[in-house]
């Protein structure tokens, strides 16, 4: 029982970290000039594009207007390996703020 009890505090404590650090979202700024050094190649990280250079990576404005992307969505996302792109770490600042950037393309209805 006792170990239940730690490994059900341990899961809450990091959700509720995830969650708070969600919330402090980065420099949009500083995350979209980060994001056309590093992920421009194969995706459209500028508000006015549409179109990724390489057909199978979705637009940053694309991934903003998924129903339901959340800070927290995005956080998990970046921190899961993917087939179809290169493996890399971002540093947590560039992390944040790349996020932030892609949370608001969002489109305000």
């Amino acid at each position: 029982l006792m170990k239940i009890t730690i490994v059900i505090t341990t899961i809450l404590m990091t959700a509720l970290a995830l969650n708070v650090k969600a919330q402090e979202l980065g420099d949009p700024i500083a995350g979209f000039e980060h994001a056309k050094r590093v992920s421009a190649e194969c995706h459209w990280v500028s508000p006015k594009e549409s179109i990724s250079p390489n057909l199978n990576a979705t637009s940053f404005k694309e991934i903003a207007n998924v129903p339901g992307m959340t800070a927290q969505a995005l956080f998990v996302w970046f921190r899961t390996p993917h087939q179809t792109m290169p493996n890399f770490i971002l540093e947590i600042e560039n992390e944040e703020n790349v996020i932030a950037y892609i949370l608001s393309l969002k489109d305000r209805n």
